[in-house]
C-alpha cells in the first residue's frame, strides 16, 4: 500500500495527517480510502510501515517548537516509531521519516500518523506499509 499528499496541508495539534492520494494498493489486506488519514488493516499478521514527508512552523509560530510525528495503532502511541524536530525559525523546513514494525492480532486495526506540538505545514508526505507475515 502507498499513500501520498501532494497540496501542503495544516495540522493541528494531535491531529492525524491526511493522506490524499492512493497509489497504489495490492490484495485486501491494508486499506486506505482517499482524503483521509486512517489506514485499515484487516487481516492478522506482522506489517511493516514507513513514513517521509516535510514538516514546517506557521509563520505566526510561537518558537522555538518542537514538533513530534508518531505512529498509532488503534489510537495507541507506538514506541520506537516517532520523528522529532526541534523548530527555531519560521522558515525553517525538516525533512522527517519514521518506521514501524507492527503485529496485529485483532482486525480491524487502524493505522495513522499524528503530529503534536503545535500545528504545522506538512507536504510531500507519503506512507508506505507492507505485509511482512
Amino acid at each position: 500500500m502507498t499513500a501520498y499528499s501532494t497540496p501542503t496541508q495544516q495540522v493541528t495539534n494531535n491531529a492525524a495527517v491526511i493522506f490524499d492520494r492512493t497509489a497504489s494498493q495490492n490484495g485486501s489486506a491494508i486499506s486506505h480510502a482517499d482524503n483521509t488519514a486512517s489506514f485499515t488493516i484487516s487481516e492478522p499478521g506482522t506489517y511493516f510501515a514507513t513514513y517521509n514527508g516535510t514538516a514546517a512552523p506557521l509563520a505566526n509560530a510561537q518558537l522555538p517548537e518542537t514538533n513530534l510525528v508518531q505512529f498509532t495503532l488503534n489510537g495507541t502511541a507506538q514506541n520506537g516509531a516517532s520523528t522529532q524536530h526541534i523548530f527555531t525559525t519560521a522558515n525553517e523546513t525538516s525533512a522527517q521519516s519514521a518506521s514501524l514494525v507492527f503485529t496485529v492480532a485483532s482486525v480491524p486495526a487502524t493505522l495513522e500518523l499524528i503530529s503534536s506540538g503545535g500545528t504545522y505545514n506538512y507536504s510531500g508526505v507519503t506512507m508506505n506499509i507492507f505485509k511482512i507475515g
